[in-house]
């Protein structure tokens, strides 16, 4: 079973969509910047100790430059502890900033610092489950609500106690339930996409054209069970042969119903497409969302493409003597070798982080060999060899 959507970031579900945002926590960090320079210069909220609050505000950016530079794709995943160390940096902002108002009073919608701790909670969000950010995101609020109470509501004189933690304390819960709300529709969303079909690039179909394929298919399904209930109301009768014939077909669908749901995830994929599956120990539903989603993409990079109308693959996975799972791939596509290889780079930096001792050969027959082993716990290294003088495919060992 995959963990529950709850437990899983989104780095976890595709490491390969957040290489092309990896700036995420810096553009965090520059918003938070451009804030707190307006709400301590023209806004006016800089109070009596302009320099307790840069301190604040240089902490606050010291919180989200650490979660840019430990979520690093070399540095492995973002775990709790590297969670909690942003945390605190963001914490002592909020407490400096605190400080710097103690003993005046204030406008607290303008108060830069609780934005900030918001803009920390979603530049954390792709790296960290929705569980994981809930315990970061309570943190946070503790923090505020504690500082809040403490430094602020004993010297503000506009905004009546409650109003003032409200006020304080909203952004960051904004913030912790839209970010966990964001990984799990995400996740969701992945992990049903991983399972739909290929697409076929030189039709691409219509919600129309599915619904008349599907009643197509559908109709010729049930075609026979429809031509042994119309000769039975036609003759009035049921005889020995009209219910031998019906035990046959309802043999026939039974068992057609039936392979549909023992069909692997990735046999549902390769419907109606020139990919064929050698799986006969079902070890394809032993692979995680990640992988799940690298694989699907690799498949769609090389025959999901308008180019690629000819393309056609052939995967083999096989138990190793070890316990593991060896994944092996012969991709033939129709695109360009340059082009080709543009496509595949980034999916195959996404396997890398989610499988071991990837292996890949290019050419006309694009071979690809991996093992997975569980649960990723370290980065692969990737051995690129060149293409042989004869095509020859990935054997899973």
């Amino acid at each position: 079973m995959m963990p529950s959507a709850w437990n899983r970031s989104l780095w976890d579900a595709d490491p390969l969509s957040w290489f092309t945002t990896p700036n995420l926590p810096l553009a965090a960090a520059a918003l938070t910047l451009a804030h707190g320079l307006v709400m301590l210069g023209p806004a006016g909220q800089s109070g009596l100790r302009p320099l307790v609050q840069a301190v604040a505000l240089a902490f606050a950016m010291l919180a989200l430059l650490w979660v840019h530079v430990a979520t690093r794709p070399r540095r492995g995943p973002f775990t709790i502890a590297r969670g909690l160390v942003a945390v605190g940096f963001a914490s002592a902002a909020l407490v400096i900033s605190a400080i710097g108002y103690r003993g005046e009073s204030f406008t607290p919608e303008l108060w830069w610092a609780p934005p900030s701790l918001s803009l920390l909670l979603l530049a954390m969000a792709p790296y960290v489950s929705p569980v994981r950010l809930a315990m970061l995101g309570a943190v946070l609020i503790t923090a505020a609500l504690t500082t809040t109470l403490l430094l602020v509501v004993p010297y503000q004189v506009t905004w009546p106690p409650l109003s003032t933690l409200v006020i304080a304390l909203f952004p960051i819960v904004i913030g912790m339930v839209g970010g966990m709300v964001m990984i799990r529709v995400i996740i969701v969303a992945l992990a049903r996409w991983h399972e739909r079909p290929l697409q076929v690039p030189s039709a691409r179909a219509s919600d129309d054209d599915l619904v008349t394929a599907v009643d197509r298919i559908t109709s010729a399904r049930i075609a026979p069970a429809i031509a042994v209930i119309s000769a039975v109301l036609a003759s009035g009768v049921v005889s020995r042969s009209d219910s031998v014939r019906a035990a046959a077909i309802a043999e026939r669908l039974r068992d057609e119903l039936t392979g549909e749901v023992d069909r692997t995830w990735i046999e549902r994929v390769a419907d109606g497409r020139a990919v064929s599956v050698d799986d006969p120990e079902r070890l394809a539903d032993r692979l995680d969302l990640a992988q799940r989603t690298a694989l699907r993409a690799l498949l769609d990079a090389l025959l999901g493409h308008a180019d690629a109308q000819l393309g056609s693959a052939h995967i083999e996975l096989r138990r190793t003597a070890g316990g593991a799972i060896a994944v092996a791939l012969r991709i033939r596509s129709t695109l360009p070798e340059g082009r080709r290889e543009t496509f595949l780079a980034p999916y195959y930096v996404s396997l890398q982080s989610t499988v071991e001792n990837l292996r890949w050969r290019s050419g006309p027959v694009t071979a690809v060999e991996f093992e997975i082993v569980g649960t990723p716990r370290r980065r692969t290294t990737v051995q690129r060899t060149p293409e042989p003088g004869t095509p020859g495919g990935p054997v899973a060992r």
